[in-house]
């Protein structure tokens, strides 16, 4: 029986779930025991010991599927901002720019991409400050006019990873939920930056990176089969397939492993497909309420708002 694990707020608590069909039930009342040693860490403790956890949230999840002596689901979330990022916090969140063909023909206009000469492009967003889950959480920043949008298959790691190989890369991989790059077009491109691209003024601002609903597990996912679709106020922009990935998720995973250690609960966002508003020319700004879904995952759907000071 497939199913998610997400964070809720539930009377002003942040609570850890499983989900089923639409319907939640609390870790602690379904699965205690995935929550120890340090019930405080939420999901993050449920990643960090992965190998064990992930044996007794199926049990849990057959029982309920099952409706066999188990407890009521929790209210559905009155509001979208109930529906917080999974995750709090991972240490680390990778990405990986550059990594459709598509996105590289239409967008970027390279027609002659040949990736057994390169490497990939690869960076980080600070988790505490970019990360952010459903409704209206993404606060416009002021710095930029040329506020960009990418939908992006996530990756969550479950195992201690270094020096990984293709073969062996997929070993570390727990699950899977949707992320949403957002992008300052105008900073990452910057005319007065030295080398004028900038992946720090360009991508790591605060609330860049809206990340959820929730998190599937690996096993109930095709990687190479999925549908990524993001609309912008109800209109699609983006509608591609992972199968169009230059770099494969177990060769982003051993390349970035070249470098860093992966821990569990690490994020690794892997690229998106064509459609950007790089391409059109087309920026976004407060009350603009953006839509991600992929095949198995959700939709994350965040609204931009003004920031307050």
């Amino acid at each position: 029986m497939a199913f998610s694990l997400a964070t809720l707020r539930v009377q002003g608590s942040l609570t850890p779930v499983l989900s089923i069909a639409g319907r939640y039930w609390a870790l602690a009342d379904v699965a205690p025991e995935v929550l120890q040693p340090d019930p405080s860490r939420g999901l993050m403790n449920v990643f960090d010991h992965w190998e064990r956890t992930e044996p007794l949230l199926v049990a849990a999840a057959e029982r309920l599927a099952a409706g066999a002596d188990t407890p009521q689901p929790l209210p559905t979330p009155n509001a979208l901002e109930d529906i917080l990022t999974p995750l709090q916090y991972p240490r680390k969140v990778v990405l990986i720019g550059a990594n459709y063909y598509d996105h590289m023909h239409k967008d970027g206009g390279h027609t002659d991409w040949d990736k057994e000469t390169k490497v990939p492009l690869l960076f980080l967003k600070p988790p505490t400050t970019t990360l952010v889950g459903c409704g209206k959480t993404v606060r416009y920043p002021e710095q930029t006019e040329k506020l960009d949008y990418e939908i992006e298959l996530a990756v969550i790691i479950g195992k201690e990873a270094r020096r990984l190989t293709p073969e062996n890369a997929m070993e570390c991989v727990a699950g899977y939920t949707v992320a949403i790059d957002l992008s300052a077009r105008d900073w990452q491109r910057h005319p007065k930056h030295l080398v004028r691209f900038d992946l720090f003024g360009g991508k790591v601002f605060d609330d860049s990176c809206p990340l959820g609903p929730g998190i599937v597990p690996a096993r109930f996912i095709d990687k190479d089969d999925l549908r990524l679709q993001f609309w912008l106020n109800g209109e699609l922009k983006q509608d591609a397939n992972t199968r169009d990935m230059i770099w494969s998720i177990p060769e982003q995973l051993a390349k970035i492993t070249e470098h860093v250690t992966l821990e569990p609960g690490d994020v690794v966002c892997t690229g998106t497909p064509a459609g950007v508003g790089l391409a059109t020319g087309e920026w976004m700004k407060p009350g603009d309420v953006l839509e991600a879904e992929i095949t198995g995952l959700g939709r994350l759907t965040v609204e931009i708002v003004k920031h307050q000071a």
